[in-house]
């Protein structure tokens, strides 16, 4: 019976044996109730098992003996447990394996012996029924180490005469096998210092010419607390090292291209590194490969494509490169090549160019033909002093420049990237301080009734208040925050406070105002965010109405299916739910079909040149009408001149924002407003109609 598990707590499985059952439990139940292993142990050894091997996994020494286990069904069995590490070649654990041989009837064999020593040549008939119940190849030799007897199944496994057993002298053990033995004379030697030692138990692992591995286990036989033999038994656990030498496979290697993986290539990489510390001449380059446009092809062809594309990548790239080079699938599209023995810069491109023409070219799939390109980070060997990570990360690095400058690129790592990305590393460093030391503000945006210049909303927009360098702007850091995950406690904060703030205000002015926060990608995707909203909702004691959240077209998109779902999650808590950034992205109709959209907002890119392009003027007007036609309120921000104004009111735009109405402003200044009135207009006369001309509706605008 085979077992692996993790090789650090909690030690979760990661094989275990269909032959496990033979104990009475459900294989699943081996898997899935972590205290079976105690339950299984005797009472009586169950301290001193769980002891040893818990100390063992500690220490990494490995650990064999016996112990009694109860069966589900009440019986109980005698069984030898072998449990050790299983290392890579550099001596770091991959797993905690062990075997466990049922050794009843070895033991009753034994002890069969032990009672009858002194009649054990009258009783060999006897004894030889009881080992012959035994799956194992069992052989009993004497002091003189001949053999006294031994079962069918040890004939059967080492191939001997059947009549070894009549033999009146008897044969001796080494005689017999060891011809069959691949290291003969390692064998030999061990047998010899078996019967050195009479109170030795050995257990050995025998491979055999024939391919078979066999496992020897041997004991010392006593009469009256003297030896007088040693009993062995021989079990064919070739099957199992097969499995094992998989398992080895499987934690170094990519399941579906079965390429190296990460951990096999960080390997070769410390070897390369240690090799160039060694010999300066010793020169090597990395380069880290992602697909282009993989995504579009999952999600239109199908995942079954999309995996059959990276099979047949994988096989392209191997052609790409030579015998000494390792190619290496990181997961998902990204792959890491090692080019070891390199030459100059040019010899590198020369790869990656040859690898990019080769992508290129089309793949026939089932009955599709394929395109794709890809996007290369290089990274070369001998300039700076880099760890196996740090080649990595800048590989990557490099790679995401070939995406920004127009992807089916390469790029080559240079030191302008080495500072950006230490920059970022200490930008990094700094937002995860500052969430600890809530360095965050948020300042408050009104969102104006273009009609009346009443405001009875505010859109939330967080800043970062560096200790060095003062107020930072979003745009510097949520990037960063996004990238490193930071961005899920952050946006969290800024929700609860802007509630918070948003309920206060309600309390205190007797208005009914409503906030709007903007959700990134991280937060939209995790899994949690209805229960976070419901939360923050009932301890500020703001109402769900109240609350507008305000996502990205990309989004959306980009993560369809869970946003769709999220999304009508919030739409039934009575969140209201508006698109940001409307007509950058996706922009069509079934996307606003599909998704519970209360509010578009128009994006300043197009109302920032409305008073110089007549096409945004057109564009914004489609939205108005877009919206008006679906139900929709919008929006437009950005507003910054009075003719944008004038144009959008004209137009029939409802609401609008920016800073000729209203820069973000902070809690204080906010609080006067509302105390004030709550109406731009009249805090700036200046920016109501010049004439008394009424609006005018979309529907008239030709």
């Amino acid at each position: 019976m085979f077992y692996a598990i993790a090789p650090t707590p909690p030690h979760t499985p990661i094989y275990i044996s269909p032959t496990f059952e033979a104990f009475g439990y459900p294989i699943e139940e081996w898997w899935t109730e972590s205290d079976i292993w105690d339950r299984i142990i005797h009472p009586d050894d169950r301290d001193e098992v769980l002891g040893k091997t818990r100390a063992a996994m500690r220490s990494g020494e490995s650990v064999d003996f016996e112990y009694r286990v109860v069966k589900k069904d009440g019986s109980v069995i005698w069984v030898h447990d072998r449990s050790c590490f299983i290392h890579d070649k550099n001596g770091a654990p991959l797993c905690w394996q062990g075997v466990i041989l049922d050794i009843t009837d070895q033991r009753a064999a034994i002890e069969q012996l032990r009672k009858r020593e002194k009649l054990y040549r009258k009783t060999l008939s006897l004894f030889a029924t009881t080992i012959e119940s035994t799956a194992d190849g069992i052989v009993v030799m004497s002091l003189d180490r001949r053999i006294v007897t031994c079962n069918k199944k040890f004939v059967e496994m080492w191939n001997v005469d059947k009549d070894i057993i009549e033999k009146k002298d008897g044969e001796r053990l080494i005689d017999l096998v060891a011809g069959q033995i691949v290291n003969r004379d390692e064998f030999i030697q061990k047998l010899k210092l078996a019967y050195a030692d009479p109170l030795s138990t050995v257990t050995e692992t025998i491979e055999l010419k024939d391919g078979r591995i066999i496992e020897r286990y041997s004991q010392p036989q006593f009469l009256e607390g003297e030896p007088v033999g040693r009993v062995a038994c021989f079990r064919d656990i070739t099957e199992r090292m097969r499995a094992e030498e998989k398992l080895r496979h499987y934690a170094l290697h990519d399941p579906l291209t079965d390429l190296p993986n990460r951990v096999s290539f960080m390997e070769h990489l410390n070897e390369a590194i240690e090799r160039a510390e060694n010999n300066k001449r010793s020169k090597f380059a990395v380069l880290f490969l992602d697909l282009d446009r993989f995504k579009m092809i999952n999600d239109s062809l199908g995942h079954g494509v999309g995996d059959e594309l990276l099979i047949a990548l994988a096989k392209r790239l191997k052609l790409c490169v030579r015998p000494g080079d390792v190619v290496a699938r990181l997961g998902g599209d990204e792959f890491t090549i090692l080019l070891n023995r390199t030459g100059v810069m040019r010899d590198i491109i020369s790869v990656a160019d040859r690898l990019q023409t080769k992508i290129s070219e089309a793949f026939k799939i089932d009955s599709y033909e394929v395109f794709t390109t890809a996007s290369i980070g290089i990274v070369a060997s001998g300039t700076v002093e880099r760890s196996s990570e740090d080649f990595l990360r800048d590989a990557d690095a490099a790679m995401y420049r070939a995406k920004a400058a127009g992807k089916a690129r390469h790029e080559v790592f240079d030191s302008e990237m080495h500072v950006r990305n230490m920059n970022m590393l200490q930008l990094e460093n700094d937002l995860r301080r500052a969430v600890e030391r809530n360095e965050f503000e948020v300042l408050y945006q009104p969102i104006v009734n273009l009609r009346t210049g009443e405001v009875s909303e505010f859109e939330a927009l967080i800043r970062w208040r560096h200790p060095v360098h003062g107020l930072v702007s979003p745009d510097e850091f949520v990037g960063v925050a996004e990238e490193s995950s930071l961005i899920i406690s952050i946006g969290g904060w800024i929700l609860e406070e802007s509630c918070r703030q948003a309920a206060e205000w309600q309390r205190k002015f007797g208005i009914p105002l409503s906030v709007s926060v903007n959700l990134s990608a991280r937060q939209l995707m995790q899994p949690n965010l209805i229960s976070q909203v419901t939360e923050i909702l009932f301890d500020t004691g703001l109402d769900s109405s109240q609350l507008k959240l305000e996502v990205t077209e990309n989004i959306v998109m980009e993560h369809s299916e869970q946003s769709q779902r999220m999304l009508a999650e919030l739409d039934k808590l009575g969140v209201a739910l508006s698109t940001d950034d409307f007509g950058t992205g996706y922009s069509s109709l079934s996307y606003l079909q599909r998704f519970p959209f209360d509010r578009l907002k128009i994006d300043r890119s197009f109302v920032n040149i409305m008073d110089s392009d007549r096409r945004s003027v057109s564009i914004v007007k489609t939205i108005l009408m877009l919206g008006e036609n679906l139900g929709l309120e919008v929006v437009a921000e950005g507003i910054e001149t009075a003719s944008q104004l004038e144009m959008l009111r004209s137009l029939g735009c409802a609401m609008g924002q920016g800073f000729i109405l209203s820069h973000p402003i902070d809690r204080e200044t906010a609080e006067v407003f509302l105390a004030s009135g709550a109406n731009v207009f009249a805090e700036n006369p200046g920016l109501k109609f010049h004439t008394p001309a009424p609006l005018i509706e979309v529907s008239d605008v030709q």
